[in-house]
């Protein structure tokens, strides 16, 4: 293979091989090379440390006659030294340009297939071994694992060697590797039993250093040859240099792993997907009401939404579902998860322990999607009581506030004089937003010191607005003279109750407006809110204070914030749940 063929191949892919290329006159391999000790960079052979790498993962397979099947085709160099060893191999890879190399390479000797491996299909048993070399870091590991129980014959294998996650803390605020111990866990319920693991880190670590030097010192071919601009090596370069660091931090590190495939587990715990629909709406119909969730708002609230599902004998028996929600994290802009539809089929409530459907669920929901180096923050919720109970003695969560109703008489006294009350009318959406934006950027100002969801135009019009069935009125409190916005509140008519479900703007406004909603509720009994009971003392003294029971959780499952970090900080009002 020439320079010319590397071109095609993904960044930062094309760099690596092309100064693998320019430096040693042939590329094998795009993974990672175990060095020894005393092996200087400048000196040793990236071909020959990357063979060391791939004899050791090889080492572990059985005998052949053997059916294997190779997750991340690379170049093509190992699935035909299987091939020529007398296994018979698949390989597969979504990228096409490793596809069309891997065929050069192995010619007819080896089975390959353009495809990721969730979508690859296969009839169940058709691998003895499922081998991944560095590409496992970028497959789910619920997919990879269910995926493979069902590919994989008995006694099948699972060979991984690849980079991890040893541990995320706040210094890393990106996208993080798997973590080890999340990946192990996940591999158990899905029914594998580890029988090897080897800490690889010191051996695979020179590695990054070898690319920080071989793309240094080729950096003016590199740019010529692949047309690159300064700026995208600058960034590789910068990239690799953080690697190296969270190498010596030991957050990143490198590992072999092999697993065993045991019998099926009693549930399948899976990501649900949008084909999981009607499962999730009949579980809904099971356990909250006899009406299924209707399509709209199923859309409405999946729209941003992840869960974590468990099946027993194809049925849906557990959900833990949650929103995506865009929050203010003491003044820094963060995502959040608002737990919603955590559901267990009655059938299953009885085996609420570390081995039942809702601790599965439970816990690998937050192993996911939330702490810190996931895709979210953290999260809050709004459980009952015994939900919460039951989480706090599993080991999930850990109480971080809790919900306060306080109530008002509605009023029939005039209006202040200096203020006015009207609602927001739809044809005038441009202005609408303007003084949305307006008012909260001012809230978020307020509380720069406290946990708030953001209540921006797309936020109030996606949740209040959009809602599939029920209407919500927004209101806008303003100087009578002059027009300034002081606050803008929905509210939810119901019987002779009016619900404050949101309050937008400066808090100091906060009693003015109370009074306008009173008056203006005049005609029925009173009106509430929901509020933690942190943020209590912010609005004007109530007839009636009551507590509600609720309590706002915070994961302690995963690695992420600490509950005392954010204890007493959330601002959650009834328009932060999804049920009101």
């Amino acid at each position: 293979m020439t320079e010319k063929t590397y071109q095609g191949l993904v960044f930062p892919l094309n760099i690596y091989a092309h100064s693998l290329y320019l430096q040693e006159g042939n590329v094998d391999y795009l993974h990672y090379g175990l060095f020894k000790e005393g092996e200087s960079i400048p000196h040793t052979s990236a071909c020959k440390v990357q063979q060391r790498a791939t004899d050791l993962l090889l080492a572990r397979l059985p005998p052949p006659p053997c059916r294997i099947l190779e997750v991340g085709i690379g170049l093509g160099t190992t699935a035909l030294e299987l091939a020529q060893r007398g296994y018979t191999v698949t390989g597969i890879s979504p990228d096409s340009q490793q596809i069309a190399l891997a065929q050069q390479r192995v010619k007819e000797s080896v089975t390959l297939e353009c495809v990721t491996l969730e979508a690859f299909s296969a009839p169940a048993e058709s691998y003895d071994v499922i081998l991944l070399q560095e590409s496992a870091q970028y497959i789910q590991s619920l997919a990879l694992f269910n995926k493979a129980h069902h590919l994989l014959a008995e006694p099948g294998l699972i060979l991984i060697s690849d980079e991890v996650g040893f541990q995320r803390t706040p210094k890393y605020t990106g996208y993080g590797l798997p973590l080890l111990t999340y990946t192990l866990a996940q591999a158990q319920r899905c029914g594998f039993e580890l029988t090897e693991q080897m800490d690889l880190s010191a051996q695979a670590a020179p590695t990054v250093d070898y690319l920080l030097w071989v793309i240094k010192k080729h950096r003016a071919s590199l740019l010529a040859d692949l047309d690159l601009k300064q700026a995208v090596l600058d960034y590789l370069l910068s990239s690799l240099q953080e690697y190296k660091q969270k190498y010596r931090d030991d957050h990143y590190g490198y590992v072999l792993l092999k697993f065993a495939k045991t019998k099926a587990p009693r549930w399948k715990v899976t990501s649900v997907i949008p084909q999981d629909k009607e499962a999730i709406r009949a579980l809904f119909s099971d356990v909250f009401a006899p009406e299924k969730m209707s399509d709209a708002l199923w859309e409405w609230k999946y729209e941003r939404g992840l869960g974590i599902a468990a099946w027993h004998s194809g049925k849906m028996v557990a959900h833990y579902g949650a929103i995506i929600r865009e929050i203010h994290y003491f003044g820094q802009p963060k995502l959040a998860i608002q737990i919603a539809d955590v559901m267990v089929s009655a059938k299953e409530r009885s085996r609420l322990t570390r081995r039942g459907a809702f601790f599965l669920t439970a816990a690998t929901f937050p192993e996911c999607y939330v702490g810190y180096g996931a895709r979210t923050w953290l999260g809050y919720g709004f459980p009952t009581q015994r939900a919460m109970k039951i989480a706090e003695h599993l080991g999930l969560y850990a109480p971080v506030g809790k919900m306060i109703e306080l109530r008002w008489a509605s009023s029939t006294a005039k209006p202040h004089l200096w203020t006015r009350i009207r609602h927001l009318q739809p044809q005038h959406n441009e202005n609408n937003q303007l003084i949305i934006k307006t008012l909260w950027n001012k809230m978020a100002s307020c509380l720069r010191q406290a946990l708030v969801g953001v209540r921006d135009w797309d936020y109030v019009q996606h949740r209040y607005l959009l809602h599939p069935h029920k209407q919500y009125e927004l209101l806008l409190v303003s100087r009578r003279f002059g027009g300034q916005a002081l606050g803008v509140v929905v509210i939810h008519r119901q019987d002779e109750t009016c619900r404050i479900m949101d309050f937008i703007g400066d808090l100091k406004h906060l009693p003015e407006v109370i009074k306008q909603v009173r008056c203006m509720a005049s005609g029925m009994k009173k009106v509430i809110v929901w509020i933690t009971e942190n943020f209590v003392t912010a609005f004007p003294k109530p007839v009636e204070q009551h507590d509600l029971d609720i309590q706002i959780p915070h994961s302690i499952w995963s690695q992420g914030v600490p509950p005392e970090d954010i204890e007493g900080h959330w601002w959650l009002m009834s328009g932060d749940t999804d049920f009101l």
